[in-house]
């Protein structure tokens, strides 16, 4: 039995640790897989972190100064059809953005953004009239003005193609820019993870005027995955010379704090981005990731129509969304002016599908503004990756729990209800992490739950194994020990029974056939048989009745006790009413017997059809105290018993029921127990064997009516 145990567990191990080593190296071959759902698990967590989601009462909602001005398919149509406008073709002129960026500077904004394709010349004549040198002009003009430009072939992708392409870039005549921001970097790696190797051609006519912001968008390879970064600085390597250039973002944080002018350094340690008063927390590429305001348009989108018509008509205002606003509402303001076409300038995002990407660059300026300000009570902190090794550990406590109370479950149910819960726990406490603006920390959930859930799923199995086979081990020894009732609680709650050896405090009863040589010599074996499994089956229905457990029979005798597998603190009471109940029944069936011809005895319940002559004796022993019980014999055959001091008390209290012919003999050990005395007949006292200590014993005599101080109910446990 016991090499049998030993490898089922072995095997049990074996399969276990043969899962464990399948599922890491699933872990390991299909981390894209896991990288597709960790992605997916920050974009539900940013969609609950938008304003007017969980927290949002503790952080700054979208930025009311930042406004965006919309050049779309649906301006450009009713700009075509209007007769004050007359612009039929487009692109527009560049004259016709000069004006507008003239009126918009009128009203005195804060920073102006020129979100627009400027590629090349639209005029070659290139003499101070065309349109390109009046536009130059007037951006020329202004100090607060970023122009947009674009980055092509970023290092990460320079293994994925010809190296010839590279080169092309030496041939493109124009500067990306007049100046480069003094960077210093202290992360190589990250230096080289934010450089491209070519931009788009604007004139040098437009970069050598103004401020150039990259207007790149942090995508992935596919153009529907959702954008979830942004990247404050970029590095041009164009033939020998670098050139670091802000985001359209970062840019005008720039302008509107007025740093950068004089080429102050700007350093990134440690992976912060330090600009004045604000920080901006990087990864190693170089990368933060966005704090998203809305799953709509969050920025007040106002249509470049109503702007030129405003300058058309020579109004001080504006119509927008059926309502004026005065030309003062764009004063102070960051004004952003940018295509918003739909399909071609909109991305996908973890809070919006088809998001104008000047909505998404006016958020990325937002965050970089407000998010970035230490000053700022109402911020709310770039979202911080938590390293590898602490989120090991967390992973490693949250299995361990489970384990955990795997272990300490008490059944099934509430196993499966408390690994459940620190699953919960867990998606919780990472969307806790994630959204409350005091932690803003990121712990991963696809590996770490594909973990946990594990775990759970194996520790759950060898649960369930573990309490089957328990169940099985119990209706296997207690099945004809116990009442079914007795039964069906041991295995409803196999957690409570301990079926190891184990010293228990335990109520014994022998009840021995005294007369059984006498009848045995009368009667056929077979009759002689019936007769004795019929007295034995009513005792066995009484022991059940009062929960008692029937160790064995042994010949003529059989030894039952109270106390295990289930206890009540009446234990000795109910071997002392199986005792006398027992007695009652063999002196009502010996009443009605004078001469008992065995040939037509009733088998089922003690009653004769014809008199015989025999009669039944018995004498019962009982007695309380420890016991060892345990499985007891060889490895292949054994028994469930109960051994010890007390137990061989009783065998000897047997003898001396028969010496002195009592029916009931009871130690002073069971009477204590009694939560009332009962009339008992002090016989003297006995000495075991191998022992010095004497133990006091009574006689129970059946009384004449049932006493009803006793309570007929047991309440028993275990």
């Amino acid at each position: 039995m016991n090499f049998k145990v030993e490898y089922i567990n072995k095997l049990k191990i074996t399969i276990t640790a043969v899962l464990i080593i399948l599922l890491s190296l699933f872990a390991y071959f299909f981390k894209d897989f896991f990288n597709y759902f960790e992605n997916k698990f920050i974009d539900a967590r940013s969609y609950l972190s938008v304003d007017g989601g969980i927290f949002s009462q503790k952080f700054k909602k979208s930025d009311s100064d930042i406004v965006i001005i919309s050049v779309n398919d649906l301006t450009q149509y009713e700009a075509a059809r209007s007769s004050e406008l007359n612009l039929t073709r487009w692109p527009w002129s560049r004259v016709v953005w000069a004006k507008i960026i003239n009126f918009i500077e009128a009203q005195k904004p804060a920073v102006l953004i020129v979100d627009l394709n400027f590629s090349n010349y639209e005029d070659l004549s290139r003499n101070y009239t065309s349109p390109d040198m009046v536009l130059a002009d007037t951006i020329g003009y202004y100090d607060n003005i970023v122009l947009s430009t674009a980055l092509r072939t970023p290092y990460k992708d320079t293994d994925k193609i010809d190296p010839a392409k590279i080169l092309e870039n030496f041939e493109n005549p124009y500067n990306p820019a007049s100046n480069t921001l003094n960077m210093y970097i202290d992360n190589k790696q990250l230096d080289k993870n934010i450089a491209y190797y070519s931009h788009t051609p604007i004139p040098n006519i437009f970069t050598n005027s103004t401020t150039m912001g990259v207007t790149n968008l942090v995508t992935g390879n596919n153009k529907n995955e959702n954008i979830r970064y942004s990247q404050p600085v970029y590095k041009l390597i164009k033939g020998n010379k670098e050139y670091y250039i802000p985001s359209l973002a970062l840019a005008a944080l720039l302008k509107k704090e007025g740093i950068g002018k004089l080429a102050e350094e700007i350093p990134i340690e440690n992976n912060i981005l330090k600009v004045g008063k604000h920080r901006i927390r990087l990864d190693n590429n170089g990368q933060t990731f966005i704090n998203w305001h809305s799953h709509e348009n969050a920025y007040t989108d106002i249509p470049v129509n109503s702007i030129l018509l405003s300058m058309v008509r020579g109004t001080s205002y504006f119509e927008y969304d059926k309502m004026k606003y005065p030309l003062s509402f764009l004063k102070d303001k960051i004004v952003i002016i940018a295509q918003t076409q739909t399909w071609t300038e909109t991305h996908n995002t973890p809070v919006a599908k088809d998001l104008p990407d000047a909505q998404i660059k006016a958020t990325i300026i937002d965050n970089y503004i407000n998010d970035s300000d230490i000053t700022n009570k109402q911020k709310r902190p770039f979202l911080k990756h938590i390293t590898p090794y602490k989120g090991t550990i967390i992973t490693c406590i949250f299995c361990a729990a489970i384990i955990f109370v795997m272990l300490i479950a008490t059944d099934m149910t509430l196993a499966f209800i408390n690994g459940s819960l620190i699953i919960f726990i867990y998606i919780l406490l990472s969307i806790f992490l994630f959204c409350h603006p005091k932690f803003r920390i990121i712990i991963d959930m696809a590996m770490p739950l594909y973990w946990i859930c594990s775990i759970f799923i194996i520790s759950f199995v060898l649960k369930a194994h573990h309490e089957l086979k328990k169940k099985k081990k119990i209706e296997t020894i207690f099945g004809n020990l116990v009442s079914q009732q007795v039964l069906k609680q041991l295995v409803t709650k196999p957690h409570r029974l301990n079926l190891k050896s184990s010293v228990q405090k335990v109520t014994v009863m022998s009840c021995n056939i005294y007369n059984n040589l006498k009848i045995s010599d009368e009667l056929s074996p077979e009759k002689y048989v019936e007769l004795v499994n019929n007295v034995f089956n009513t005792i066995e229905k009484i022991i059940f009745k009062y929960n008692g457990t029937i160790n064995r029979f042994v010949g003529n005798s059989v030894l039952v006790y109270w106390g295990y597998p289930i206890h009540s603190r009446k234990d000795s009471e109910n071997a002392i009413r199986a005792a006398l109940e027992i007695l009652q029944k063999i002196d009502e069936y010996n009443a009605s017997v004078h001469n008992i011809n065995f040939e037509d005895y009733d088998e089922q319940n003690f009653e004769e059809k014809n008199p015989g002559k025999y009669f039944i004796k018995v004498k019962i022993a009982i007695n309380t105290g420890d016991a060892l019980i345990g499985q007891i014999g060889s490895s292949k055959v054994s028994d469930f018993t109960v051994l010890g001091d007390t137990v061989d008390a009783v065998e000897r209290l047997e003898d001396v029921a028969e010496e002195f012919d009592k029916d009931l003999i009871v130690t002073q050990n069971t009477l204590d127990q009694l939560d009332e005395e009962i009339p008992a007949n002090y016989i003297g006292q006995i000495r075991l064997k191998n022992s010095t200590d004497k133990i006091k014993i009574f006689e129970l005599k059946l009384p004449q009516e049932e006493n009803n101080n006793w309570d007929n109910e047991d309440n028993a446990s275990y």
